[in-house]
């Protein structure tokens, strides 16, 4: 009925009523969630208290937005953590994708050897309940609806919930609402935040002023500078003789929804494969794309399933081609160069200090979704505006003409700092 009635209202008058339904009952909604969910964590906390052990169940659904390992790996070396991974279902791309997702993550934690549960129970052919596992803390990994209500509303509703963003903040001007201020970020118990842009811009849009936001600093450069102390394993293929390693990464916002215009795609993805077959006798690449560009290419009138499946073939098949869809810091670390119009990796890929290539193909727009952080960061990119402009980006290279830059590293250890305080707000 609701839906019926919203079709009849004339465009103009949603435009007018929009504002004045986020201000009077949106928000008043969300601050009477945050005021019920502040009493319903000191109960929860209340329950805690005197344990020797709590467990900790991580809620995952892809394993390419798995940034919480060293949380986990740390949980695990520690006895007054019982941490469990709960693989959950993508249910937003129907139940093929869902089920295909569900595997491959499963997988992954598998061969970490990491302890986990699937939350379909295939013998029984149901989903299990976090009330079966009584979990104390409930950490999520995405702070979107993308799943089944269990694993999403009830799960922070009744749990003490906790996350870290998957991402760094460099693209949220698109939507600070939803990076900020979604009923979940209003109702979870603890938000560990990057940096402290990320602390003042949440303070500023969420309506419980940031009261739950811990500053722990960024789990990713934690992780960079853990893999760049081992000895890496190889993650790219064998090839008979020396190439350059040069990865190209495109976001998945080819549908221009929600006005977040990072993607460029459909301007150059076949652009960048004819230019991997034309130089692929001194470039070796890697296609490590957003994890829901496949999706939404299906859905484009001009790809659809059958391109898009040839041209993924393409780069998961070819002697100098790969295709990556899990995690990439041992990529990133191992590479000569990358091209991306992603948000998160105009931070992320600074941190291997090598020569990168931003695509810019969406005018203006494209970079009124970035904030002023990642403008900054920009600066030190390559800005790759055409087909020519890629081409001779390749070339230096190649030709070892253009370097990388010096990024700053973070010192500080976030992992054992979100460890601290968890232990601190539980056991005072």
């Amino acid at each position: 009925m609701k839906s019926k009635i919203k079709k009849l209202i004339p465009q103009p008058i949603k435009d007018i009523l929009r504002p004045l339904k986020k201000k009077f009952y949106d928000d008043a909604k969300k601050r009477a969630l945050f005021l019920k969910m502040q009493k319903k964590h000191k109960k929860l906390i209340e329950k805690i208290k005197g344990k020797e052990k709590i467990k900790v169940v991580f809620l995952a659904i892809h394993k390419s937005v798995w940034k919480v390992d060293p949380v986990f790996k740390k949980m695990l070396d520690d006895s007054y953590f019982e941490p469990l991974i709960l693989v959950c279902p993508y249910t937003t791309y129907g139940e093929e994708r869902m089920w295909e997702d569900m595997k491959d993550t499963y997988e992954y934690f598998e061969e970490k050897g990491y302890p986990l549960l699937s939350s379909y129970n295939k013998d029984e052919d149901r989903w299990i309940s976090l009330e079966e596992i009584k979990p104390d803390i409930v950490f999520f990994t995405n702070p979107h609806n993308l799943t089944r209500k269990e694993y999403y509303e009830d799960a922070y509703m009744n749990y003490l919930s906790c996350y870290v963003p998957y991402y760094t903040d460099i693209a949220s001007n698109y939507d600070v609402e939803s990076v900020y201020n979604q009923i979940f970020h209003n109702a979870a118990w603890k938000i560990f935040l990057q940096s402290e842009y990320s602390i003042n811009k949440a303070k500023e849009i969420a309506l419980n002023k940031g009261s739950n936001l811990e500053l722990s600093g960024n789990l990713i450069h934690e992780m960079f500078q853990h893999v760049l102390k081992e000895n890496i394993k190889n993650p790219w293929k064998q090839q008979i003789k020396f190439k350059k390693r040069i990865i190209y990464a495109p976001h998945q916002s080819i549908l221009l929804e929600n006005n977040l215009h990072l993607g460029t795609f459909l301007h150059n993805g076949e652009i960048i494969k004819n230019l991997a077959i034309k130089y692929q006798d001194s470039v070796q690449w890697a296609f490590k794309p957003h994890t829901i560009l496949k999706s939404k290419l299906y859905l484009h009138p001009e790809w659809g399933k059958k391109r898009t499946d040839e041209y993924y073939d393409f780069w998961q098949n070819s002697d100098y081609t790969q295709l990556e869809l899990g995690e990439y810091i041992k990529l990133f670390a191992t590479s000569d160069s990358m091209i991306h119009d992603c948000g998160s990796f105009i931070d992320e890929y600074l941190l291997a200090e090598k020569p990168c290539g931003y695509l810019y193909f969406n005018g203006e727009n494209q970079l009124k979704a970035i904030n002023s952080y990642g403008k900054e960061l920009l600066k030190k990119y390559n800005t790759l505006d055409s087909s020519e402009a890629i081409e001779n980006f390749i070339k230096n290279i190649i030709e070892e003409n253009i370097e990388g830059v010096k990024f700053i590293e973070d010192k500080i250890n976030p992992s054992s700092l979100i460890l601290e305080q968890l232990k601190e707000a539980t056991q005072k």
